[in-house]
């Protein structure tokens, strides 16, 4: 399963809600809401760029992998 900490490294940035992170990244609000939750299911590499460029982190950080469980 991957688990994403997109709220915990914007937060570490001073990003404190998801309206916040929609205006930083230009991205939809409904997107940025779902980001913030941590509720999708895909990501595009062009919202990932913005969030890696944004928060000045690298994927990883962003994303993690936790063995033997499925969200999906």
């Amino acid at each position: 399963m991957i688990i994403s900490n997109i709220r915990k490294v914007a937060e570490t940035h001073g990003i404190t809600n998801a309206n916040q992170l929609k205006d930083a990244l230009g991205i939809s609000p409904t997107l940025a809401s779902r980001l913030w939750r941590g509720d999708f299911s895909q990501i595009g590499m062009v919202t990932l760029d913005r969030l890696c460029r944004e928060l000045k982190c690298q994927p990883s950080q962003l994303l993690r992998y936790v063995a033997g469980k499925r969200k999906f």
